[in-house]
């Protein structure tokens, strides 16, 4: 992933959001990476990604008694 600093980041934001189609871009401030861009379809892919370990750890925390199918419900509906 290709890091620039805030002050590149100002300076070349339209090359940046055609950039980011094709790879994410990181964003450093006083050489810290503070924050990533991203496109929305890669956004998306990696939220349902995350929606779908969230599954996967719920139906093994069933499958192992560590919560009831009520319990899991719960918390997946909090943080939907």
């Amino acid at each position: 992933m290709k890091v620039l600093s805030t002050t590149e980041v100002r300076q070349n934001f339209s090359a940046i959001l055609s950039a980011i189609n094709v790879e994410p871009i990181g964003i450093s401030k006083q050489d810290k990476e503070i924050a990533v861009v991203m496109s929305t379809q890669r956004y998306s892919e990696l939220t349902r990604l995350e929606d779908i370990l969230y599954g996967k750890a719920a139906e093994l925390a069933i499958k192992e008694g560590f919560a009831s199918n009520k319990e899991t419900q719960d918390l997946m509906d909090s943080i939907a």
